[in-house]
């Protein structure tokens, strides 16, 4: 019984650190499930959509580091290779990583974060921000800030298209 009640924070691993997961809360899981199902919806079955999918980009690069990404995105070009094994902890970065901010968010952290996802075979990693209510679009050294009110699209990835709004819609309790 004491293993289905264990809520210890998932760990991940840069160049060998430790850093605990931040324990995800209402906002957070909210912005995170809805950033998730936009995603997918776009992809139309190119790939898979995941939440909190670990992926060991120590792989590509020579280090001990494997991230899990508040959502991610695979194509099933980059997945097919893989056995099931391989696939369920992928060797690289996903196609689209996701972080989705908390308020105790170590900014230092989040960006030599999005610099290995990049480094590792991400093609665009999306720094959300709930309490800004923006999406910070990271490709190949150009960043681009996108807020609620616009619509999301990037030449990186052409059919991610998306209301930025959409977020953040249920964010709010009704009272």
């Amino acid at each position: 019984m004491a293993m289905l009640l264990d809520d210890r924070p998932e760990t991940e691993y840069l160049d060998g650190r430790r850093y605990p997961k931040v324990s995800p809360k209402r906002v957070h899981a909210l912005v995170q499930s809805t950033l998730a199902t936009a995603i997918k919806r776009c992809a139309r079955r190119r790939g898979l959509v995941g939440t909190e999918w670990r992926f060991r980009v120590g792989v590509a690069d020579g280090t001990n580091t494997s991230f899990v990404p508040d959502v991610a995105y695979v194509s099933y070009d980059r997945l097919r290779p893989l056995s099931d094994e391989e696939a369920d902890e992928p060797p690289f970065a996903p196609d689209i990583a996701a972080e989705v901010r908390s308020p105790s968010q170590r900014l230092d952290l989040l960006a030599r974060k999005i610099a290995r996802y990049l480094a590792t075979g991400a093609t665009i990693v999306l720094d959300v921000d709930p309490m800004k209510r923006t999406i910070v679009a990271h490709a190949f050294g150009e960043t681009r800030t996108y807020e609620a009110g616009a619509r999301f699209a990037h030449p990186a990835l052409p059919w991610l298209d998306f209301e930025v709004a959409e977020l953040f819609a249920d964010i709010e309790i009704p009272r």
